[in-house]
């Protein structure tokens, strides 16, 4: 798998969201409500004989206000929802994508994050995804 062109993909597919704003790459500065694709802690290769197979999890990082702001929560609900217009989880497992051969997100974290000296409500995605080692 190409790590660059598996961010692009997803960043891309982020941005079918109405209304957010998606970085495919670290950002050091956002406007919310936004999704940064962030790089995976691990890339594990040869999952499957041959360099059949690489697996790697990558976050999602869905920033939506600030923490103080009542309608961040309620902004963070719809996408974190499983289904629906804002549900990262449908819109990321709808893609159709070439870069990998699966993805799936497996899990949401909440927190509050700092981006530039201010604290947002956000929310970690882990997606599982899998692709071809010998591309």
């Amino acid at each position: 798998m190409n790590l660059n062109s598996v961010m692009d993909e997803i960043g891309a597919r982020l941005d079918t969201i109405t209304g957010l704003k998606v970085w495919p790459y670290p950002a050091d500065s956002i406007t919310p409500p936004a999704a940064i694709v962030a790089y995976p802690d691990t890339l594990t290769f040869d999952e499957t004989y041959g360099r059949g197979m690489d697996r790697l999890t990558l976050p999602v990082v869905l920033v939506v206000g600030r923490q103080s702001d009542r309608a961040s929560r309620d902004h963070l609900a719809a996408y974190a929802n499983g289904f629906g217009a804002r549900s990262i989880k449908q819109t990321v497992e709808a893609g159709t994508y070439t870069a990998m051969d699966t993805v799936r997100v497996m899990s949401a974290e909440f927190d509050v994050i700092r981006i530039s000296n201010v604290d947002y409500v956000a929310a970690t995605f882990d997606l599982d995804i899998t692709g071809q080692g010998s591309s």
